[in-house]
């Protein structure tokens, strides 16, 4: 017995007829028939007396009857209940972002959504990109921004932005006044690094193994500002996004584009596709995905401007 077996039932039991039953179910009278048969089967009674004329309950349908309306109203009402739900711009997402990437476009989307839906609230923690995935992996966290992502099978992922990497050192080293730096140049410098649970950490340690030499790490660090500070005190050199790096003082801080091969912050969104995602998760993603194409497509409309102007 499931829950069709009832609902087809309270019809016919309520229009006394099987054909009415089926026109309001959307199901064919033989397909009605055969459910109140298997019912009946299951039950061991006759619910109905049937004749040409009419269609009666006994006195096994009457008792059936007077339950089964109750349990079919509340399956409806569970039903309509999360339908309901599921429309209300309302709930928590969990996010966790490496602190060090100053995704200064990724705090703009923040106050979008917060503006579109005030009702959701967004629970941040400052995570390196490896405790991330951690938190994506055991549901901890329902979203994920990375750098770097691994090739994970469980995860979906959204492509945010991509910032190549520059190295930051004082006013006064001799590489500050390269249009441009060779990994290579920096063999001996001392590096301020991030953190190992930072995927930037790794991607850093092999491009210097690369160009074919192991880093001096005098320090690690999740904080910006450290960062810089150490640099600006000319204790040793660091690797930022560009975008970072274009608000920094001058004065203090030289910032140098590194050569080709680059090396590039790719922030990704992350989820697990085998885990349940609230309404509210979910929502946040569409805005992404919609925010994300608007740039495209403003971005298009702009090189064909381009283009057309040239011409």
């Amino acid at each position: 017995m499931d829950i069709r077996h009832l609902e087809y039932f309270v019809e016919v039991a309520r229009h006394k007829s099987f054909s009415k039953a089926a026109q309001i179910t959307y199901v064919s009278q033989s397909t009605i028939s055969k459910m109140i048969k298997d019912l009946e089967n299951e039950l061991g009674v006759a619910l109905f007396n049937r004749n040409s004329k009419y269609v009666q309950l006994t006195d096994a349908g009457e008792i059936l009857f007077s339950q089964a309306q109750h349990i079919v109203s509340l399956f409806q009402n569970i039903t309509t209940e999360f339908e309901s739900m599921a429309k209300l711009e309302k709930g928590k997402v969990s996010i966790g972002l490496p602190p060090i990437t100053g995704a200064t476009a990724f705090a703009e989307l923040l106050g979008q959504f917060r503006q579109k839906y005030p009702n959701i609230d967004i629970v941040l923690f400052e995570y390196g990109s490896k405790k991330v995935e951690l938190g994506i992996q055991d549901g901890s966290l329902d979203i994920g921004v990375i750098c770097c992502p691994s090739n994970n099978e469980n995860y979906e992922v959204i492509e945010f932005t991509q910032d190549p990497l520059w190295v930051i050192m004082h006013p006064s080293h001799p590489l500050s006044q390269y249009p441009e730096v060779d990994f290579a140049l920096l063999a001996d410098e001392a590096f301020v690094l991030y953190r190992k649970d930072f995927s930037l950490h790794d991607a850093i340690v092999d491009r210097c193994r690369l160009a074919g030499f192991q880093p001096k790490i005098i320090f690690e660090t999740s904080q910006r500002e450290l960062m810089t500070q150490i640099v600006a005190a000319n204790l040793g050199i660091a690797l930022l996004p560009s975008k970072i790096c274009e608000q920094l003082d001058p004065k203090t801080i030289v910032s140098v584009p590194l050569a080709d091969p680059q090396l590039f912050l790719q922030m990704s969104i992350i989820w697990n596709k085998r885990r349940y995602l609230s309404h509210a998760a979910r929502l946040w993603l569409n805005f992404v995905r919609d925010h994300l194409a608007q740039i495209e497509t403003h971005s298009l409309m702009q090189a064909a401007d381009s283009g057309g102007n040239k011409a």
